[in-house]
């Protein structure tokens, strides 16, 4: 009897403390990108690039960049960014427009195509400027719901996974990150959201515990 109760007695405790379904645990690596901001930032496939060329709207564009890292820009035609950096990109097409315009002035905003899932209260996927950090990419998915854990913060990219510290003080920038990516946060433990009721259920099987043993 003794031994039955002290079987029944630790699995009211396993579920006081872990809760009743089983849980998933995973070691992410750290997010070892270096952070750069515009206009050093790289322009990659996926990206989208958003021209804006003064006083001319049929030369302004939203393009995509396509696996090869080719856009067809308006009048200019195809043009590899391979190489490009939203500072370069914007430099090389002033000089180029100039060709056939007096003194143009050129605009070039860089948006990465990003998932932002978990505990987030409007969990979709995003165009965000590289400008932004993730910071306020997760304010753009509305940000975290109650029950969120700022500690538990993770970039998934294709089977790698890396964990992201120090976001609530900006961390990393949006150019850290590549399109496809998707941005995951997780929520706090069954403990931490019930502490109360844990404590009390230890203490409830302590007692039945203590009063099994005195038999």
């Amino acid at each position: 009897m003794t031994a039955s109760l002290l079987r029944v007695a630790a699995l009211a405790a396993s579920v006081a403390l872990f809760g009743a379904g089983p849980a998933i645990s995973q070691q992410p690596d750290s997010l070892a990108v270096p952070s750069h901001g515009p206009p050093s930032a790289r322009i990659l496939p996926g990206d989208r690039i958003a021209l804006k060329v003064w006083r001319e709207p049929a030369l302004s564009d939203t393009l995509t960049v396509d696996q090869n890292g080719m856009v067809v820009l308006p009048r200019l035609g195809p043009l590899s960014l391979a190489r490009h950096t939203v500072g370069s990109l914007q430099d090389s097409l002033r000089v180029r427009y100039a060709e056939f315009l007096r003194n143009p002035s050129i605009e070039v905003t860089v948006l990465r195509r990003v998932g932002v899932h978990g505990e987030v209260k409007e969990p979709t996927l995003y165009w965000v400027d590289v400008t932004m950090t993730l910071r306020d990419v997760i304010a753009l998915a509305g940000g975290l719901t109650e029950i969120a854990n700022i500690n538990n913060v993770v970039i998934v990219r294709g089977p790698t996974v890396l964990r992201v510290g120090n976001w609530e003080r900006g961390g990393p920038l949006a150019s850290d990150l590549m399109s496809g990516d998707q941005i995951v946060v997780g929520r706090t433990s069954w403990l931490s959201r019930n502490a109360l009721a844990a404590a009390s259920t230890v203490g409830v099987v302590a007692s039945i515990l203590i009063t099994a043993l005195k038999k």
